[in-house]
C-alpha cells in the first residue's frame, strides 16, 4: 500500500505506518506528489490528483486507485469497498450515501440503475428535484472514488475533452463514457462487509449542528471513544476541563455533554452540549443542546438553549438565547428555530 499525498508531515506519516496492519512496512510508505498541489474547484484538484498518478501506476503497478478528497469526515473501510469495486468490475466506483432532505438543494446526486451502475450525476436546484417519487432521495456522491488502474488512461482521456468545473460535470462525464458503479457502505451486503462507515460534511448550520448534537448521544454515529478507529484530537497545550462549584457552593454538572480542555464550569449546568476550548460557563448558567465553540463565555445566570454560541462570544449575564427573541447582531436567529451568537467583529465600538 502507497500513500500519497500533496504535502506529508510527522502525523500523517505516524498515522500510515500504524495503519498496514502485518504489511511490511516498503507496503505502507507515504510519498509525497507535489503534483496534487492543485488550485480552484474540487474537481479540478480530484483531475490533477489523477494525472499526477500516471507515472506511479507505471511503477508500482496496482490494482486500483482508491482517491480521498478529504474535504469532509470520512470514516469508512476501504476494504470492502476494494472487494466491490472488483466484484462489479468497474472501472470507477464511487463512494455514495443517502442525503436528508435538508441537505439535498445545491448537492451532486446520482440516478443509479438496477445493477448499481451510475447513470447520470447532477446537481440538485432544491430537494423535491432531487426525489425519485418514492419518499427516497436520490444518492449522494461522498467525494471519495476508486479507479481500476488500468483504465486510469481512458479516465483521463475522458475529462480531457470536457471543463469539469464542478462535481456534476465530472462525474456526468465519466458516466456517459466508463462503466461508473455507486457503492453505498451503509447498504452493501457483499461477504465481510463492514458496516459502520461515517461520512458529514456540514454544508449547513443544521447539518453541523445535528453532528454535533449525535456526539453526545450514549451510541453516536461517530465514536470518538472507539480505538479501533481513533480520532485524534489537536494538541491545545490548555489545562484539563474543570467541573466545580461557584463560591456559594452551587455544584457544576456537565450530563451527555462533550467537554474540550482548557472549559471550566463553575457553579452551571450543562445538558447535552459541546463545549470548544477554554469555554467558561459562570454560576447559575443554564446550557442545554448547544454548541459552545472555542472561548466564548455564558454568564452567570443566563440561559442558553438549542444555539450555536461563536468562538470568543459573550452571553450576558441573565440573558435568554433559544426562547424566541431574536439576538443582537451580528448573531441571528435560522429559518429552523436554531439561534446564532457570533462575537461582534474587532473593530466595532464598545
Amino acid at each position: 500500500m502507497y500513500v500519497f499525498a500533496p504535502r506529508t508531515d510527522a502525523a500523517l506519516g505516524v498515522h500510515v505506518a500504524r495503519a498496514g496492519g502485518t504489511a511490511g512496512p516498503v507496503h505502507r510508505a507515504l510519498r509525497c506528489l507535489p503534483g496534487m498541489r492543485a488550485t480552484g474547484t474540487p474537481a479540478r484538484r480530484i483531475v490533477a490528483a489523477l494525472r499526477a498518478c500516471c507515472d506511479l501506476v507505471a511503477t508500482h503497478q496496482p490494482e486500483a486507485i482508491a482517491v480521498l478528497s478529504a474535504d469532509h469526515i470520512l470514516q469508512l473501510d476501504l476494504r470492502p469497498l476494494a472487494a466491490a469495486h472488483g466484484e462489479l468490475g468497474a472501472d470507477v466506483t464511487l463512494v455514495t450515501l443517502p442525503l436528508a432532505a435538508s441537505e439535498v438543494t445545491g448537492r451532486t446526486v446520482l440516478r443509479i440503475g438496477v445493477d448499481g451502475q451510475v447513470g447520470e450525476a447532477r446537481r440538485a436546484r432544491s430537494a423535491r428535484a432531487a426525489s425519485n417519487g418514492t419518499g427516497f432521495f436520490a444518492l449522494g456522491w461522498a467525494g471519495d472514488f476508486v479507479v481500476r488502474a488500468e483504465a486510469l488512461p481512458a479516465v483521463l482521456s475522458a475529462l480531457a475533452t470536457e471543463d469539469v468545473r464542478d462535481e456534476a460535470r465530472l462525474l456526468a462525464t465519466l458516466a456517459a463514457r466508463l462503466r461508473m458503479m455507486a457503492y453505498d457502505p451503509l447498504d452493501n451486503h457483499l461477504p465481510g462487509a463492514s458496516h459502520g462507515a461515517y461520512w458529514h460534511e456540514p454544508t449547513t448550520l443544521e447539518a453541523y449542528y445535528a453532528a454535533q448534537m449525535d456526539l453526545c448521544t450514549p451510541r453516536p454515529l461517530l465514536d470518538l471513544y472507539n480505538p479501533a478507529w481513533p480520532v485524534c484530537a489537536a494538541a491545545s497545550g490548555l489545562a484539563p476541563a474543570k467541573v466545580v462549584a461557584d463560591p456559594a457552593g452551587r455544584a457544576g454538572q456537565a450530563l451527555n455533554s462533550l467537554v474540550s480542555a482548557g472549559s471550566v464550569i463553575r457553579g452551571g449546568v450543562v445538558f447535552n452540549s459541546v463545549l470548544g476550548h477554554a469555554v467558561v460557563v459562570e454560576s447559575g448558567a443554564e446550557v442545554e443542546d448547544s454548541v459552545l465553540l472555542d472561548g466564548c463565555r455564558i454568564g452567570r445566570g443566563a440561559l442558553v438553549r438549542r444555539a450555536l454560541v461563536g468562538p470568543g462570544a459573550v452571553v450576558a449575564d441573565g440573558a435568554a438565547i433559544g426562547y424566541g427573541a431574536v439576538p443582537s447582531a451580528p448573531g441571528r436567529l435560522a429559518p429552523s428555530g436554531l439561534t446564532v451568537v457570533m462575537a461582534p467583529p474587532a473593530d466595532a465600538s464598545p
